[in-house]
């Protein structure tokens, strides 16, 4: 009866929290202690034990926290805070402790690892795999070290076979190689390639490196004017998807109101020096997308130099 209660009580809190738009990394485990209620609602402190517990984890006092585990029964949400501070404070031996003791990793335990000491985080992902955890879980990690170019654990997670094709955690299945594109060196994208990235299929990879924005530029709410460095940045990755197999005039064959093209893509970002670079391969302004050609889209909104470079005139 208490143990229902419990679960009761933790699921009604979970779903408040929910629904006030409030995440937490331990929402799919489950209440199973009257004191789980405590720790739902930021009040641990009212649980024997507990604040000394996550001390105990954070310091990597490895004898101190055996005795607090064996003096009784745990519930699942009491180790897993443990874990996750733990995790936090790079205290290997204390993880491998907790999770040889049963602690549980929610879907987004993986996450905290990239707030762990940069040293310890392969020897924390690792401990991971050795408990049930894939680098192709639900929660993927592989975008957010894509987003951060993070080459070392980038390195870790292809070499034990994660997929950069089965994009984020959001069912975005393209969001990796969108990331990549976009914002990835190339040497980082010649990983994922190597990796078995589809980024020179379906027009992909070509297209969202072209139309890459500077942060907060929207190419629907006003002229896009990147730097001239950050335009010509894309450039070597642009021409490492063409090495690979890209087509200049690749359409991207996708459900949602794009450009299509990778020119036309260029041109809504402002990218002069793309656009340049993409004539000099071939590629054909006068191509229609859903927003129609590079040059339509220049003569409705652009720079006198994107459509001098077009020869598109005002008139």
């Amino acid at each position: 009866m208490q143990q229902q209660t419990a679960q009761q009580m933790g699921a009604g809190s979970q779903k408040g929290y929910q629904q006030m738009g409030m995440s937490q990394p331990y929402n799919d485990i489950p209440a199973t202690d009257a004191s789980d209620i405590h720790i739902l609602t930021g009040r641990g402190v009212n649980v024997p034990d507990f604040v000394k517990f996550l001390c105990t984890c954070r310091e990597g006092d490895l004898s101190t926290l055996e005795s607090i585990v064996a003096s009784q029964t745990r519930s699942p949400l009491f180790l897993h805070h443990g874990l996750l501070d733990a995790i936090k404070n790079g205290k290997v031996e204390i993880v491998r402790y907790l999770l040889q003791s049963g602690t549980p990793i929610s879907r987004n335990t993986p996450e905290t690892i990239l707030r762990a000491p940069a040293d310890q985080q392969i020897a924390l992902l690792q401990l991971l795999t050795e408990h049930g955890w894939t680098v192709n879980s639900p929660e993927r990690l592989l975008p957010r070290l894509i987003q951060t170019n993070n080459e070392p654990l980038l390195d870790w997670f292809l070499e034990h076979g994660a997929d950069p094709n089965i994009g984020g955690p959001e069912g975005d299945l393209d969001q990796a190689l969108r990331l990549a594109a976009s914002q990835g060196t190339v040497r980082l994208v010649q990983k994922l390639l190597e990796g078995g990235a589809k980024m020179t299929s379906n027009g992909l990879g070509l297209f969202y490196a072209a139309g890459a924005c500077p942060a907060g530029s929207i190419p629907h709410a006003g002229l896009v004017q990147p730097s001239a460095e950050f335009d010509k940045s894309r450039i070597p990755v642009m021409a490492l998807l063409l090495v690979n197999g890209a087509g200049v005039n690749d359409k991207l064959e996708t459900q949602h109101m794009t450009a299509q093209y990778p020119i036309v893509n260029a041109v809504m970002a402002g990218a002069i020096e793309r656009v340049k670079w993409l004539l000099s391969q071939g590629a054909d302004p006068d191509l229609k997308g859903q927003y129609g050609s590079a040059r339509d889209y220049a003569k409705f909104r652009s720079s006198d130099e994107m459509k001098q470079v077009l020869g598109v005139s005002d008139t």
